[in-house]
């Protein structure tokens, strides 16, 4: 009696058989951690029902909208600036003119929002309250209205005839010295307290703003960094 010869199975059909194994291996895999993956993926995207969001939310649309502002011009405040003008002929008294120059301009104060770090921004559930610690408010311009520039008229001795010239040279020594007194000014301590209260408000309503999912009884508080150098 012959024995049955088994059939013969080409490399190709072994390799055809060993995909198909581990395609059957992956489906049962599969499907037996769905639940558990569908349910972790559902409690990621679930609302956070404190404050809306999660600690590392907060901290990453803070830091964003920090990148989109990065200086943010939270304070404006209007000044003045005179200065009277000398001409005399030698030197000599009886040959004084003098006239005041009066300048207006704006000073504009900003935050460096690049200066605020994660470890700035802390999330207080119990209390409901996110804290965010900004540097101080810093002088950034003078911007001088030359239009509202006004001049007085011109006080003469008894020989201070014609009107008062000035060369190129004295001209520009006059606009630094201006300058100067109008910087002076904005970097009075009153101004930058102002800014200050300024950046505090602008900062909360800032970030207010970009967290639209915070639940309303959610506090944003905005705290100066007093040892931050500017």
């Amino acid at each position: 009696m012959s024995e049955k010869k088994l059939p013969k199975i080409s490399p190709q059909q072994w390799i055809r058989i060993g995909l198909a194994a581990l395609a059957v291996l992956f489906l049962v895999l599969t499907v037996k951690n769905m639940p558990f993956w569908q349910s972790e993926r559902s409690e990621q995207n679930e609302p956070d029902d404190i404050m809306g969001y999660k600690d590392s939310e907060i901290t990453e649309i803070i830091a964003g909208e920090n990148r989109e502002l990065k200086q943010l011009i939270v304070y404006e405040q209007d000044l003045e600036a005179s200065m009277d003008i000398t001409d005399m002929f030698l030197n000599i008294e009886w040959f004084k003119k003098k006239q005041t120059v009066h300048l207006s301009a704006t000073a504009e104060y900003i935050i460096d929002l690049s200066k605020i770090n994660s470890y700035g921004i802390s999330v207080n559930r119990n209390d409901r309250v996110i804290t965010v610690t900004i540097p101080r408010a810093e002088l950034k311009n003078v911007v001088i209205d030359f239009d509202k520039t006004t001049f007085d008229d011109i006080e003469r001795n008894i020989f201070g005839w014609g009107d008062i010239k000035l060369t190129p040279e004295q001209t520009n020594e006059v606009e630094k010295d201006l300058q100067a007194a109008l910087l002076e000014e904005a970097s009075e301590t009153p101004y930058l307290s102002a800014a200050d209260m300024a950046a505090m408000r602008q900062v909360e309503a800032a970030y207010r703003k970009v967290l639209t999912n915070l639940h309303d009884d959610v506090e944003i508080i905005a705290v100066l960094d007093m040892n931050l150098n500017n």
